[in-house]
């Protein structure tokens, strides 16, 4: 949605001026005191992520009103972590419940049906954010507990689509299963990196020996390398051009790491000073080349090994933290759950009395 905040930016809407931009357009179609009631509880749902990402200290635009989409705030930094994430989700849907709770005991009181429309809205659209897809709150929230769980949102999005067809929940499909994605291959990556960070310190371990050897024992080694080098580029060779996702993905991975090999071995020969095939002891005096290809070998450890960690580690948590987190989603999803229906079956009767 970006393309959307930077026309908003060029036009200079402010969050007050989009929020009656949205008033008026719900009130033309369903009347005003439906768009009141909407237009409050997605305000303050947005102030729940607002004060969330305050108390974190994460800076963020303001809330911008979007007739019949809802509304949207833009991080101007990213979460340190899912956990972290996971709060300034959970921010929304919490003070968005708790937005419509004081219409429960003025419609036990009065009986009138605004302040059971006001439930209804405000249990459905919480329950509606809470759904486990990203980008939706929920998706955000059990992220910090599996992001597989983003599967069963994905399936259950397409059921709630069969039954309430709707172009902006095609929308939300596809960016969770995008998303979904996305991190379902950055698994293949993170066992694609570990073997990378393996195999350059393979090449420094095979440089410290070469390092420790006699020049007979120099080129000895560098004709093994020239071996394995020639054997690769045969394998590679023979290899399939371009694979299938998911199909090919062995295929794939075993190519990508030949060629990583390759990388490493023509460094090797390149330490060694290798010149096709041909050597001789005095080419092992160059002790530029070998300082240069172990200060290569340790950079992309070190850099693979920065990559990595910060990559598992944003999901990363411990397990304490994903009981509080799925008891605290659970408990929320139930509640609005049990309201939703409550309140839909007395609107129901409602309708039932209308002449």
């Amino acid at each position: 949605m970006k393309w959307l905040f930077a026309l908003l930016k060029i036009a200079k809407v402010s969050s007050l001026i989009s929020i009656f931009v949205s008033l008026g357009a719900y009130a033309l179609v369903y009347g005003w005191k439906f768009a009141v009631a909407l237009v409050y509880l997605i305000y303050i749902h947005e102030m729940g992520h607002l004060l969330a990402a305050k108390r974190k200290g994460i800076k963020t635009s303001n809330a911008i009103f979007i007739p019949f989409v809802g509304a949207l705030i833009a991080l101007k930094e990213e979460p340190k972590n899912a956990n972290q994430e996971a709060y300034l989700a959970f921010g929304g849907p919490l003070l968005g419940t708790l937005a419509f709770l004081p219409a429960i005991p003025l419609f036990m009181m009065t009986e009138n049906p605004f302040w059971l429309l006001v439930i209804t809205l405000g249990a459905m659209i919480n329950l509606f954010n809470l759904m486990p897809v990203h980008p939706l709150d929920g998706g955000r929230i059990v992220g910090v507990i599996s992001t597989k769980l983003w599967v069963l949102g994905i399936i259950g999005m397409f059921v709630y689509m069969f039954f309430h067809p709707n172009p902006f929940l095609i929308l939300f499909l596809l960016l969770g299963i995008s998303k979904w994605w996305k991190e379902f291959r950055s698994e293949t990556t993170r066992n694609q990196r570990d073997n990378i960070i393996e195999l350059n310190q393979f090449g420094l371990r095979q440089l410290e020996q070469y390092a420790g050897v006699t020049d007979e024992e120099k080129i000895r080694l560098v004709n093994i390398w020239n071996m394995e080098l020639s054997q690769l580029y045969e394998k590679l060779n023979n290899m399939k051009k371009w694979h299938i996702p998911l199909l090919d993905d062995n295929k794939r991975k075993e190519k990508e790491l030949t060629e990583v090999k390759i990388n490493v071995y023509s460094s090797l020969m390149y330490a060694g000073n290798s010149n096709e095939y041909q050597y001789e002891p005095t080419d092992f005096d160059n002790i530029g080349a070998y300082e240069r290809t172990v200060a290569t070998f340790s950079e992309e450890v070190q850099e693979q090994t920065e990559i990595r960690d910060k990559e598992q580690s944003y999901y990363s948590s411990s397990l304490k933290t994903k009981i509080i987190w799925f008891s605290l989603y659970i408990g929320l999803a139930i509640f609005l759950m049990i309201t939703s229906l409550y309140a839909g079956d007395l609107m129901e009767q409602y309708k039932t009395l209308l002449p």
